[in-house]
């Protein structure tokens, strides 16, 4: 390598190009940091026990436009919308309701409460509380997908 060239890369180094190049990697890094979305959107996945009756069950969120939060709950094959779906920042509470029919056609009413855990976790993000389906009362633990 040439004296020349090798000057003309010490000078690239130096000053305003050191600082513009630190500033560029520096803004690169501050996506990495950042939070990655809203904490009650996406898929959920999990249990609930009622009756001693474990059941696997799937919980689909949307955040809409209009910053409401609308779902659909899969359970047992079939889909059955949400409503009211409620997130209490101050305490991470989570209020929801499901109301459809089942694949025999029989009326479905839930009542779910339960409280975001490990909220820092893209991927160990829970949400456990109870299950209420009119006459019976149980338990659910679904986490982040």
């Amino acid at each position: 390598m040439s004296y020349f060239h090798t000057t003309k890369t010490l000078n690239f180094l130096s000053g305003k190009n050191l600082t513009t190049t630190f500033i560029l990697l520096l803004s690169f890094s501050f996506p990495l940091l950042s939070q990655e979305g809203h904490p009650l959107v996406g898929s959920w996945s999990g249990d609930r026990l009622v009756n001693d009756q474990r059941t696997r069950v799937l919980v689909l969120l949307d955040l809409q436009v209009d910053q409401e939060i609308t779902g659909t709950l899969l359970e047992n094959g079939a889909r059955i919308p949400l409503s009211n779906v409620k997130l209490d920042p101050e305490n991470w509470s989570v209020s929801l309701n499901a109301s459809g029919e089942d694949r025999a056609g029989n009326a479905i009413n839930y009542e779910i409460h339960g409280v975001i855990d490990n909220l820092g976790s893209a991927t160990q993000r829970m949400i456990t509380g109870t299950w209420d389906d009119g006459a019976n009362t149980g338990s659910f633990s679904l986490q982040r997908n």
